[in-house]
């Protein structure tokens, strides 16, 4: 649970840094520090000091940037009221502690693998903001902490075999990282094992270890694969499901085609995803958020709702429903009574001449058409088809007279423009 917690408050520090850069910066920046001192400290215990050239300067940087997190942090949490998490600031202060600077001790220079617990914070944090991200994430983080996981246990193997004097330590540490590769994969060679008795028992923990890293990579690798395209992976599962059933159904070839098809441009322009069920699944205030969003410029080019409040606004872009016409659909018939007002938001509809032959109008993204339906119960007065596959809002009369019994003002200014037009048709 504390570590649940932990990650929770790193995740809504995280949507503050969203909102204030150079946050995202900084916390890459961090990120490969942290992962950098993780690289160099094993290697600096097993070689000594004294093999890094420029030792000092790179721990003063480091030194340096990890107490710069410190404070940024610190500033994260004033400005969003979100405490600094114990369990975090407890690793970056040791993390950020220059003991072997000062003290001189080469496994000192382990303290540095704390701060990794802010790279599993900012992964974490990573991971919500792109959940769409999610399963390929997931396989780089593995491959992360696998990487890291490799290079430790090299080291350490290293270290417990030690180096001849006048040995190059990279070939050294380069047949280290050989026999750890070999023994996490199953593989084991033989040509170099293990003398001594902690060799032999460190031996036999990387091997524990690689059987279970081997577990799940078996039972994992192939999934996350799979996933990495999900909504592919459901379109393509559904498509098979509808195949079955029409061919069950005996449906004619001529309407499985319009099926398919109908299915081919959800896909292509939706990928697959319902708009209704997914926005309707939102908390209310969000969902007035995203409603506004999606409809905001539809409703901007409706005359009768310029200068509108805001309240009116988000009634209407609740109320106005997605639907998708297929090409030659009838959206409206002449003599109909007309009930509806459609929004175009992608595609192109025709008005059709009473002779049922010739296209008097086309009406094509962000027009709009059924509006005296709205204003005056009137038959409609034209064929509307659609000329392609058509993304519309429909905006039904029951729902616009409710706003309107809300907002008397605006129903006396639509009333006024509904009699001036009505006065220019006749």
């Amino acid at each position: 649970m504390a570590h649940t917690h932990l990650f929770s408050r790193g995740a809504v520090a995280g949507r503050f840094l969203e909102r204030n850069r150079p946050g995202g910066a900084w916390s890459l920046l961090i990120l490969l520090s942290a992962t950098a001192a993780a690289v160099d400290s094993p290697l600096r215990v097993v070689f000594g000091r004294d093999a890094f050239a420029h030792f000092f300067l790179f721990d003063l940087l480091i030194t340096l940037l990890f107490t710069a997190d410190i404070a940024f942090h610190f500033w994260i949490a004033r400005k969003s009221h979100i405490p600094y998490g114990r369990l975090l600031l407890l690793a970056d202060i040791v993390a950020a502690l220059p003991l072997q600077l000062a003290f001189g001790w080469t496994p000192f220079a382990l303290v540095r693998i704390f701060k990794l617990a802010r790279v599993a914070q900012a992964m974490s944090t990573w991971r919500q903001h792109h959940i769409h991200l999610w399963n390929t994430l997931r396989l780089v983080y593995f491959v992360y902490w696998l990487a890291l996981s490799v290079h430790w246990l090299s080291a350490g193997w290293l270290a417990l075999r030690g180096i001849p004097p006048g040995a190059d330590e990279w070939g050294a540490y380069l047949r280290s990282l050989y026999w750890c590769i070999s023994t996490l994969t199953t593989i084991g060679y033989g040509d170099i094992t293990p003398h001594t008795n902690a060799q032999v028992i460190y031996a036999m923990v990387v091997m524990i270890f690689g059987v279970g890293m081997y577990g799940y990579v078996i039972a994992n690798i192939s999934t996350i694969i799979t996933n990495l395209q999900p909504a592919r992976t459901r379109y393509l599962a559904n498509m098979e499901k509808l195949g079955a059933f029409m061919r069950s159904r005996d449906i004619p070839q001529a309407m499985q085609r319009k099926i398919r098809d109908y299915y081919g441009y959800v896909w292509e322009q939706r990928l697959g995803y319902d708009e209704a069920s997914i926005v309707q699944g939102l908390p209310p205030g969000l969902l007035v958020e995203v409603s506004l969003f999606l409809k905001r410029d539809i409703i901007a080019k409706v005359p009768f709702f310029t200068g509108a409040n805001d309240d009116l606004v988000k009634e209407i872009a609740l109320a106005m429903q997605p639907v998708v016409y297929t090409p030659g659909d009838v959206v409206v018939r002449a003599g109909d009574p007309g009930t509806d007002m459609y929004f175009i938001s992608r595609g192109s509809m025709e008005v059709i001449a009473p002779d049922g032959q010739s296209v008097v109008a086309t009406l094509r993204d962000g027009e709009f058409f059924g509006e005296m339906a709205l204003l005056r119960n009137q038959p409609r007065s034209a064929d509307v088809r659609a000329a392609s596959y058509c993304d519309v809002y429909r905006l039904d009369k029951r729902s616009f007279d409710s706003v309107m019994a809300k907002f008397p003002d605006f129903a006396a200014h639509v009333r006024s423009i509904g009699s001036k037009r009505m006065d220019r048709s006749r």
